[in-house]
């Protein structure tokens, strides 16, 4: 279930639902306007008035998404740059705090499929670049308040940042793409032994 946000009119945050819901069921290969419409419990013609195409739709539902993760991601001041680091990384692999594994591990993969199209739609790939750019900036913020701090290597934040978020989308893109038994407690483990001991000073 995604929280209500009040940038969203009533009607759209309910679109939002619904897709969120018809994602969870059908994944994006199922995924219709009719079987958005069959959640929303309207007609594909208000969905159509809101958003001429499918892809319009997925496009305003990620950026929905964004939204949403930006009011769930509370950064904790008065701990230390590395437990702000490791909280980050926890929403990325386990969602929020109210979050199942599995409903998180479905709409990974629901997201997955989305972005596998980005190639093809320049909506989608504008929507993930926003996305991952927002992430690595929040990651470059820690680190360089670890830097001043005087307990992250004086390192070159930006790059440092990519290669975190690459071990964590790559870690979810192999668990989810492959038949190996990559977990999220297995690709935290990879960032706290191997990532954090080359990071810290």
């Amino acid at each position: 279930m995604i929280d209500n946000n009040n940038k969203f009119s009533d009607t759209k945050q309910e679109i939002m639902q619904a897709t969120y819901d018809a994602i969870q069921q059908h994944g994006y290969a199922g995924l219709t306007i009719q079987s958005i419409a069959d959640n929303f419990g309207k007609s594909k013609a208000v969905l159509h008035y809101h958003y001429d195409t499918k892809e319009d739709l997925l496009a305003a539902f990620l950026n929905y998404l964004l939204s949403e993760f930006r009011e769930t991601i509370q950064i904790d001041e008065d701990s230390s740059p590395e437990q702000q680091l490791l909280d980050l990384v926890d929403v990325l692999l386990y969602g929020p705090d109210d979050s199942s594994s599995e409903e998180i591990f479905q709409m990974q993969t629901a997201l997955l499929e989305i972005q596998s199209q980005s190639p093809h739609k320049q909506l989608y790939r504008d929507q993930f670049t926003q996305i991952y750019r927002w992430l690595g900036n929040l990651f470059v913020e820690i680190i360089n308040n670890g830097i001043a701090e005087n307990v992250f290597r004086d390192v070159n934040t930006h790059l440092t940042a990519q290669h975190l978020l690459l071990i964590i989308v790559g870690g979810i893109l192999n668990r989810h793409t492959t038949n190996s038994e990559m977990n999220p407690d297995q690709i935290r483990e990879i960032v706290t032994t191997q990532f954090l001991p080359c990071l810290k000073k």
